[in-house]
């Protein structure tokens, strides 16, 4: 039986340590303090109920209640003898976190990221920083396995938190950093429940990964050209309602938005092409529709839910009640300073042309009166200042470090 420790108490990780459960795993559940805690109502039970109608074309279910083996604020009491380490937590946090994780990992260990946002770049920098040889395979993916929220947490009636799934990946862009240990990496991750039922489509180089997010090319344009009725929902009369929350894919995605997202997307392309690394194939049509990728993971490649029919949402995530959407979330306040911003970062090393990318960030940082370019990710935080180009791609294919 495999020892898996999950590091973050949020949506993902809630959803990852309750599946690995049901799968047989010893479970163990790392929160941080500094954040949002999320943990306090199963510090005792350590009850988590997966529940949801859990979407997926092959039809593969798991539901039901655990008793995960540990709920911890001690990092090392938590990572110590595990044999996988799954990351789920913002991307923002990751160098506080890698950083007190770094000197605890033993070898023969694998730490997942899910979604990686490059955090496999700042986790091996700080590795090299700190000198450690430490023999851990690291693998980033483009999303995280499922379509989750929390519904019910910190309740100190019941003790169980509540995470529902609406849907899991039929597939998983992966890679690992250095490239060259993916075979290693593809054997020893069947041990981790959570991709029983879910293909791993193998990347090319964690910059792929990077590039391939579907959440930066979903979430920033929907959510940029969408601003005033997101700040009027419910507030105004005939403006939504507010009993119902603002949903970017139910009332944010129309035929208009689909090809600026396609556009942001040709965008990425750019930046892969010119590194001569590859990226998640996304057809034009598929933003054209209204689930966009969102419906294939769900349903497989051949869905399409024309933009003329509205998204059944008895059947989508539910939302906490009382939870409003609002500017200042994750699909901004994540999505660009990590996404656009490494992205950016990339294309400045070749001059590549990203205009939608570009404008995005600078109408986000108008709107939200920052400079994410300033304070989100570059290539000094994934420790590639400093190399050229084909030196970036020879690091992150076979871990040689200039």
């Amino acid at each position: 039986m495999a020892i898996i420790t999950v590091i973050g108490a949020g949506n993902g990780a809630h959803a990852l340590a309750a599946d690995c459960k049901l799968g047989g795993a010893e479970v163990r559940m790392y929160e941080f303090t500094r954040f949002n805690n999320k943990v306090k109502g199963i510090l005792n039970s350590r009850r988590i109920k997966f529940e949801g109608i859990e979407k997926k074309h092959k039809n593969f279910k798991r539901r039901g209640t655990v008793e995960i083996d540990m709920v911890t604020y001690d990092m090392k009491e938590a990572v110590q003898g595990a044999d996988h380490i799954l990351i789920s937590s913002q991307a923002q946090g990751f160098e506080e976190t890698f950083d007190e994780l770094a000197p605890l990992l033993e070898d023969g260990q694998t730490v997942s990221i899910f979604p990686d946002n490059f955090g496999s770049l700042i986790l091996r920098r700080i590795m090299h920083e700190k000198g450690l040889s430490t023999k851990v395979l690291i693998a980033g993916y483009s999303s995280l396995v499922y379509g989750t929220r929390l519904t019910d947490y910190n309740n100190m009636e019941t003790e169980t938190d509540v995470v529902n799934v609406m849907y899991r990946e039929n597939e998983i862009r992966v890679d690992t950093l250095p490239s060259s240990d993916f075979d290693a990496y593809l054997a020893i991750s069947k041990e981790i429940p959570a991709l029983d039922a879910t293909a791993l489509v193998r990347g090319d180089t964690v910059l792929d990964i990077g590039l391939s997010n579907v959440n930066v090319l979903l979430h920033v344009p929907a959510v940029v050209l969408n601003t005033g009725a997101i700040e009027n929902w419910g507030i105004i009369p005939n403006v939504g309602s507010a009993d119902a929350i603002y949903d970017i894919y139910a009332h944010g995605v129309s035929p208009c938005v689909g090809r600026v997202q396609y556009a942001f997307y040709k965008d990425q392309v750019a930046i892969a092409e010119s590194f001569g690394v590859g990226i998640c194939p996304v057809e034009e049509d598929v933003l054209q529709s209204r689930m966009g990728l969102i419906g294939q993971m769900m349903f497989g490649e051949d869905f399409r839910l024309p933009f003329s029919e509205p998204l059944d949402q008895n059947t989508w995530l539910p939302a906490p009640k009382g939870v409003r959407f609002n500017m200042d979330s994750r699909y901004i306040t994540e999505d660009v300073p990590v996404g656009c911003s490494a992205a950016i970062s990339f294309a400045e090393v070749l001059d590549v042309k990203i205009p939608v990318i570009r404008a995005m960030t600078d109408l986000s940082n108008i709107m939200m009166e920052t400079d994410y370019c300033e304070t989100g990710y570059g290539l000094k935080d994934f420790g590639l200042d400093g190399m050229t180009p084909d030196e970036m791609v020879e690091y992150m294919r076979t871990g040689n470090h200039s």
